[in-house]
């Protein structure tokens, strides 16, 4: 079994069995669901930038398969945790977390993953691979040191956070996040197309 497989493996057992079965009921929070639907942009952003590292022109390809496959593990982790919290938390009936929140977070990391695929697929034309996940990271690193420090922004902010971590809020967040990002994307595709020439991406 490969390094990568391995790790992949150790990865499904942590999020899918063990986090889930810590969590219980509490796993099926929307904001974990988020989260966890947001698993895929870490899977991703570094198999993009190793994608497009040799500069060849199936550009559109490597982007759908890099999104495949990130997006692949993710909806299988969130399943096996799905999975796990019944097996270890039945109660009578089917746990699931609502229908609505579980769509809009999955459209969200879809739409989001293709974004960042594309994104990685322009700046390969112009920076090496390790630059690419350099850019990545920093983006990431970003992001985390925001919710990091949140307790530390304002009362203003905080309260204002507060009223959009609600499971209406979040939904209705995750959709509207999800249409930015399918318009992101779809500029970021078409511009790739440009660069790689016309349709050569396709082959």
């Amino acid at each position: 079994m490969s390094r990568q497989a391995v790790v992949l493996l150790l990865i499904v057992l942590a999020f899918g069995i063990l986090v889930p079965w810590y969590k219980g009921v509490a796993f099926l929070d929307p904001r974990m669901i988020v989260a966890y639907a947001c698993l895929a942009l870490l899977f991703v952003a570094p198999a993009s930038a190793e994608a497009f590292a040799s500069r060849q022109s199936a550009a559109l390809n490597k982007i759908f398969k890099v999104v495949a496959y990130g997006w692949g593990i993710t909806l299988l982790i969130l399943l096996s945790a799905l999975v796990t919290i019944n097996l270890t938390k039945w109660q009578g009936e089917i746990l699931t977390p609502p229908l609505q929140v579980c769509a809009a977070a999955l459209l969200f990391s879809l739409t989001a993953s293709i974004a960042i695929a594309a994104f990685s697929a322009v700046l390969a034309r112009h920076l090496s691979a390790g630059a690419v996940k350099m850019v990545l990271r920093f983006g990431f690193l970003v992001v985390l040191l925001a919710f990091a420090f949140s307790s530390r922004m304002p009362d203003e902010w905080q309260i204002f956070l507060s009223d959009h971590t609600t499971r209406r809020a979040i939904t209705r967040l995750a959709w509207e996040g999800a249409a930015v990002f399918a318009v992101i994307a779809g500029l970021l595709l078409l511009l790739v197309v440009r660069q790689h020439g016309q349709w050569r991406g396709w082959r």
